[in-house]
């Protein structure tokens, strides 16, 4: 049921993504993980590349999911698994080639969320942020998600990370 839901409404999701020139997005779709070149950078290092790629597949079976493709090579993948009924986990790769484009990313990790939180009724999205990663602290909080707390040893390689959240509510 659940998948059904956010199929049907990929459409409306795809129409609300910026325009870049050169630029587009799709469906998220395991071909794409084939040609995408930030799989390496996700995860644990002890993970394996096809663990990797599982888990990625594994989320987008959870909740819509989009790829950005620039020059016909997809760059960025952004999507949001659904835990329970208005709350949503927000997840995103990228390649070193889509930091090329900070502004597009930006406006498209925007439109994706916030398509997100309206079309599913969304009141809360979470998200885990590696604390030693600033950039990827920066761009969460650039896009209006706000640290929660620290989970220490959270991540499969036992870094600690922050839970970082988007609600309707002002704090």
């Amino acid at each position: 049921m659940l998948t059904s839901m956010f199929l049907t409404n990929i459409d409306q999701i795809l129409k609300s993504m910026p325009h870049v020139r050169g630029g587009y997005y799709l469906p998220l779709h395991a071909d794409h993980l084939h040609h995408f070149k930030g799989i390496e950078e996700y995860g644990s290092e002890s993970i394996t590349l096809e663990d990797r790629k599982r888990f990625v597949m594994a989320q987008s079976e959870r909740g819509p999911g989009v790829t950005a493709f620039v020059d016909n090579e997809p760059v960025a993948m952004f999507g949001c698994v659904f835990l329970w009924n208005g709350v949503g986990e927000a997840w995103s790769l990228f390649s070193e080639e889509a930091r090329r484009y900070p502004i597009a990313m930006t406006k498209g990790g925007f439109a994706f969320f916030d398509s997100c939180e309206i079309l599913f009724n969304l009141h809360r999205i979470q998200i885990t942020v590696k604390c030693s990663d600033e950039r990827a602290v920066r761009w969460a909080k650039t896009l209006r998600f706000v640290e929660e707390g620290r989970m220490l040893a959270y991540s499969a390689d036992k870094e600690d990370t922050y839970i970082m959240r988007r609600t309707e509510w002002v704090d």
